[in-house]
């Protein structure tokens, strides 16, 4: 966490001003999407109308993290927002309320009591009435932690809902995964909805058809490579799918990308959801007992019979690769040696 990274980190000297340096903290989650006095822009206005009598305190900055969970800290601009403080650029941080700070109450408590006073910086809470540079606020002692653990309460019950709200959706037949697999396009009238993508779909049929003849894995990475054809995270970066630098990829084609590919019942016409799982905010590998499987659900790429066939293909080879003893490595103890044995 942030929070033990950064708990030794000292607050630089600087010379004594004037003028308050100002952070403006601003967070949006999924789920406060739908509210309206949660928006970027409202968040924005209270945190103006509150600067907007106070001349001594100047902006540095404006951080924003949208779509962000307040669970955790793990979020680029609060990030950046403790480097700023580390580097003395900031005295001052001010949010719209307590939550838009974090709902983890313990950790939110450490930013709050320890951190911003271990570095000399002043914290704000608009809406909450809540200055830690008022001695006399009625909110600190019992009320802050109570409060805190409140907002935590609330986004563990908003996590519960979501999810159960995800499942059904799951079990309805909605595709609810951010992109749509390599060979459909979601529906632009029904983002839960697959269509056809009649650039990438011939492509996913050819890799199952080779699959099909036997054709090695390897094999199946250098004919598509050779062929010119970009790899999914660039091709859906060339549609606007993917933005992010770090999903990008090398723009070829690997053994892995071709394996999912083969595994995958989506292209057969179903849906198959609930393989992984959030744990302690990491994706993991979920059991049998968490998939959700809707029939039917869009127009397939091939056929059953021909994904069954790859599939016992795929495991037959596996079993026969297992079964196959391996040989030890053994160095070349004659390495190094000239011709009469000698090392050289």
């Amino acid at each position: 966490m942030a929070r033990k990274s950064r708990k030794q980190t000292a607050a630089p000297m600087s010379a004594p001003s004037l003028y308050v340096h100002v952070a403006l903290y601003i967070r949006l989650s999924v789920e406060d999407n739908k509210k309206r006095g949660c928006s970027v822009e409202n968040q924005k206005l209270v945190l103006n109308d509150f600067l907007s009598d106070k001349p001594d305190f100047v902006v540095y900055d404006t951080y924003i993290d949208n779509g962000a969970t307040g669970t955790n800290f793990h979020r680029p601009g609060f990030q950046q927002m403790l480097s700023d403080i580390e580097a003395g650029h900031i005295n001052c941080v001010i949010v719209k309320d307590l939550s838009r700070l974090g709902r983890n109450s313990i950790d939110t408590g450490y930013y709050i009591e320890q951190y911003f006073h271990a570095h000399n910086v002043r914290f704000i809470a608009v809406t909450d009435q809540f200055d830690t540079a008022d001695s006399g606020n009625l909110h600190g002692g019992i009320m802050l932690p109570l409060k805190n653990m409140i907002n935590e309460a609330y986004a563990l019950d908003i996590g519960r809902k979501i999810k159960a709200q995800a499942r059904q959706a799951m079990k309805d037949g909605n595709y609810i995964g951010a992109r749509a697999p390599y060979g459909y396009r979601k529906d632009p009238n029904n983002c839960h909805k697959l269509l056809i993508d009649e650039n990438t779909a011939p492509v996913v049929k050819q890799i199952f058809e080779w699959a099909h003849e036997h054709v090695s894995l390897n094999r199946i990475v250098r004919n598509l490579n050779e062929m010119g054809i970009p790899a999914p995270s660039h091709y859906k970066k060339d549609t606007g799918e993917i933005t992010s630098p770090g999903l990008i990829g090398s723009g070829k084609w690997q053994t892995r990308t071709v394996m999912k590919i083969l595994e995958s019942e989506v292209y057969t016409g179903d849906l198959v959801q609930g393989k992984t799982k959030i744990v302690d905010h990491q994706q993991v590998k979920a059991g049998e007992d968490n998939l959700i499987i809707a029939k039917c659900t869009h127009e397939p790429i091939i056929s059953y019979e021909l994904f069954n066939a790859v599939q016992e293909y795929r495991k037959q080879i596996c079993e026969e690769s297992k079964a196959t003893p391996k040989r030890p490595y053994t160095p070349n103890i004659f390495k190094g040696k000239d011709d009469a044995g000698n090392n050289q």
